[in-house]
C-alpha cells in the first residue's frame, strides 16, 4: 500500500442555528409539488412555537407579530386570539395592534373560521369581552350563518328551561 492510502483524513462539521423542541406539529399542507413539504411551512411552524410559548400579552408584542399571526392561518393560533380577547387597553397601538390580530379570521377559509367562531359561541364558556369580539367578527368577516345562529338559540332557550 502506498503512503497515500494510509492517510488518515478527518472533517470537522460545525452547525449553527437555534434549537427548539416542537412539542407536536400538527396539520402540515405540503405546498410543493410530489407532496414534499415546503421549508417555508416548517419555518412558520417553529415560528408560530415561539411566539406561543412567548406570549405575555398584545401590549408586548410588536406589530410584525400580529401581521404574522393575522396572515399566518395557522390553527395553533386559535388559543391566543380567545386569550387576547379579554386584554384591554386604551392607547391607540393596542386598539391597533388588537384590530390586526382579529383579522386573523378574515384569512381562513370561510367555513373554517365560522366552524372556530360559531364553536367557541356554542361552547357556553365565554367571557363578556370574548362574547363581543367573536360577534364583531363574525359580522365583519360575514360569517353570519343561519343554522348556526338556530343552535346558538336553541341552547340559550335551553339554558334558560334548565334554571
Amino acid at each position: 500500500m502506498s503512503s497515500r492510502a494510509k492517510e488518515r483524513r478527518s472533517f470537522m462539521i460545525t452547525a449553527i442555528g437555534t434549537p427548539v423542541l416542537l412539542n407536536q406539529v400538527k396539520h402540515i399542507q405540503a405546498e410543493a409539488v410530489g407532496g414534499d413539504i415546503d421549508g417555508s411551512v416548517i419555518k412558520n411552524k417553529v415560528k408560530a412555537s415561539l411566539i406561543m410559548e412567548r406570549y405575555t400579552g398584545i401590549s408586548t408584542m410588536d406589530n410584525a407579530t400580529a401581521e404574522f399571526i393575522a396572515t399566518s392561518r395557522l390553527t395553533e393560533f386559535v388559543p391566543l386570539l380567545f386569550k387576547a380577547m379579554n386584554e384591554i387597553g386604551e392607547d391607540q397601538e393596542f386598539k391597533d395592534r388588537q384590530a390586526t390580530l382579529f383579522r386573523y379570521f378574515d384569512f381562513l377559509d370561510k367555513d373554517q373560521a365560522a366552524a372556530i367562531l360559531y364553536g367557541q359561541l356554542l361552547s357556553g364558556d365565554l367571557t363578556g369581552a370574548q362574547f363581543k369580539q367573536i360577534s364583531k367578527a363574525i359580522s365583519s368577516s360575514n360569517l353570519i350563518d343561519y343554522d348556526q345562529v338556530e343552535k346558538l338559540l336553541a341552547a340559550t332557550l335551553l339554558a334558560k328551561k334548565e334554571h
